[in-house]
């Protein structure tokens, strides 16, 4: 089975580096670079922040996804998450090509820039992608906007629903806006204003009707 990448590797090949280049701007030899992608070598946590911050990347943590697997006597077997989660950009726009039953030639290939596209592959990743498949190319985000645009069977629709309904949270909670970094209000409390103001919603623009007023 072929080995995941390593985070250092991930890192520099995102950033278009040779690992002679990011052993050069991490003050390190590129043997140490290779020895680590290839874990033959174990870097420190403090190396680790250096080589990716090297290649202009932050070490993060983020919430693994665990799955279910699902049997019904209609659908057949399927795979159901714990939560949603997000794919990089480019990837979640990337050409993709997965093997499949339902393909004449045994395999598929869609372009995820593409909405119809990726309707198409959303369809078909839900009800028999692996694990992989799935991690790596179904974006939590673009799949809710898909979502209404779906054709599931009933199991896997049901399934997946409670995710896409606690990714887009329910009313009581959107109806406090997001202050995207705080911004908003340390501006606000320069001005010695008291934050958060008054909350009102943006009118929502009517139909444009025919020159004639119909």
């Amino acid at each position: 089975m072929v080995k995941a990448k390593t985070v250092i590797e991930t890192a520099r090949k995102a950033a278009g580096l040779s690992q002679q280049q990011l052993a050069d701007w991490a003050r390190t030899q590129q043997s140490s670079v290779s020895e680590y992608e290839s874990r033959r070598k174990s870097p420190t946590l403090e190396v680790v922040e250096r080589l990716l911050g090297a290649a202009d990347h932050d070490l993060t943590a983020t919430p693994r996804v665990f799955f279910e697997y699902r049997e019904d006597p209609v659908t057949g077997g399927y795979l159901v998450p714990d939560r949603l989660w997000r794919v990089p950009i480019p990837d979640c726009y990337s050409l993709i090509v997965v093997f499949h039953l339902r393909a004449i030639r045994g395999y598929d290939v869609w372009d995820l820039s593409i909405p119809e596209d990726r309707i198409d592959f959303y369809e078909v990743a839900l009800h028999h992608g692996v694990e992989e498949t799935l991690l790596n190319a179904v974006d939590g985000a673009l799949l809710v906007e898909a979502w209404p645009h779906l054709e599931l069977p009933d199991a896997v629709r049901s399934a997946w629903q409670p995710l896409i309904d606690a990714a887009k949270g329910d009313r009581s909670r959107r109806s406090r806006p997001l202050d995207p970094g705080g911004y908003s209000a340390q501006v606000v409390a320069e001005l010695g204003a008291r934050w958060p103001l008054p909350t009102k919603e943006r009118p929502r623009s009517e139909p444009k009707g025919d020159a004639a007023g119909g």
